[in-house]
């Protein structure tokens, strides 16, 4: 995963990545900023498996969550 500095974590954020990460999100699309929080601090793909799940009271999501780490890696 690149690591950004916190210029660049909010200028990337601001230009495409919230758009993109609620395209991802689909109907999860307002706790966007929650999982773009564990995004921005580097948390493991199963930390935002489990989050997924939390958020949709449900098993954790891998599917999901490989879908957007790789969207967050190639970013």
């Amino acid at each position: 995963m690149r690591t950004r500095s916190a210029a660049e974590w909010r200028d990337f954020w601001a230009e495409r990545g919230e758009r993109e990460l609620a395209d991802l999100l689909g109907d999860l699309a307002p706790y966007a900023t929650r999982v773009a929080t564990l995004l921005g601090s580097r948390a493991p793909q199963p930390a935002l498996a489990a989050e997924l799940g939390r958020i949709k009271n449900a098993e954790p999501d891998d599917d999901l969550a490989a879908r957007i780490h790789t969207w967050f890696e190639q970013a």
